[in-house]
């Protein structure tokens, strides 16, 4: 649908949805491409906040893949942003983003990125809006 594709507020069709989110698990081993989805993660939960409970199970292979990847700042800083964008727009859902995020154990990959002069920023403020600032 080309009104949904250009109305500027980000309602596209999910219909690759599915497979976008069927990539991390298909190529856990790929830093390039776990970087991408990352990014792509992190547009996603900025652009609406609908998005946010469509994509919990790609949070889960973006805390995966920061796990996967430390050394990797690209992907530590791509991650990190996708993570503060999921929390702070998951404020006006249902799903508790923050909980299941922090179960995960995302607040020790923040904290590990944020000592990466690439991410220092961006760890700290999804540990802010994770509501996890002390640490």
């Amino acid at each position: 649908d080309d009104k949904a594709a250009n109305d500027g507020d980000c309602n596209y069709s999910f219909s690759p949805l599915t497979s976008l989110l069927a990539l991390p698990s298909q190529y856990r081993t790929n830093p390039q491409l776990q970087t991408q989805f990352c990014a792509v993660m992190a547009a996603l939960c900025l652009c609406s906040p609908s998005h946010v409970p469509r994509v919990v199970n790609g949070l889960k292979d973006v805390v995966a893949a920061m796990k996967r990847f430390p050394e990797n700042v690209t992907l530590q800083r791509h991650a990190c942003l996708a993570v503060r964008n999921a929390a702070s727009s998951a404020r006006t859902t249902s799903v508790d983003v923050q909980t299941m995020l922090l179960e995960l154990g995302v607040g020790g990959c923040l904290k590990r990125a944020g000592v990466e002069r690439g991410c220092v920023d961006e760890a700290y403020a999804a540990l802010r809006d994770l509501g996890c600032e002390g640490w």
